[in-house]
């Protein structure tokens, strides 16, 4: 697996999570032959475990990016879903209004809302 090839199912943002999760697990999986196959007294490995290392922080850097990307769209919808409804507050503000006309013309100002 790598990092050239679209993840199956196309660049949704949940595909994206699964892909990178997908690109971490590959990484941790031959970084942990590869600590297997160490021996300190020959450090023929050494050069592949320095570049399964970058490997390794490059997939955990893509994994939380695409987490907070999804994190951020999920947050996006639940803020849309809050937002205001400017039509029923100019409604609510215009009645408001009509009744403190109504009790101002009458001379006095009723509690009693509506």
């Amino acid at each position: 697996m790598s990092t050239d090839k679209p993840p199956q199912g196309g660049t949704t943002p949940e595909n994206m999570v699964s892909y990178s999760e997908q690109l971490l697990a590959l990484s941790i999986s031959r970084l942990t032959g590869l600590l297997a196959a160490y021996d300190p007294l020959t450090a023929a490995c050494g050069k592949e475990l320095t570049e399964e290392f970058r490997s390794l922080r490059k997939a955990l850097e893509i994994a939380y990016h695409e987490r907070a990307q999804v994190q951020k769209l999920k947050g996006g919808e639940q803020a849309a879903g809050a937002s205001l409804d400017l039509d029923a507050a100019r409604a609510e503000i215009t009645s408001r209004l009509a009744r403190l006309r109504r009790a101002a013309g009458s001379g006095g100002i009723s509690a009693q809302t509506q």
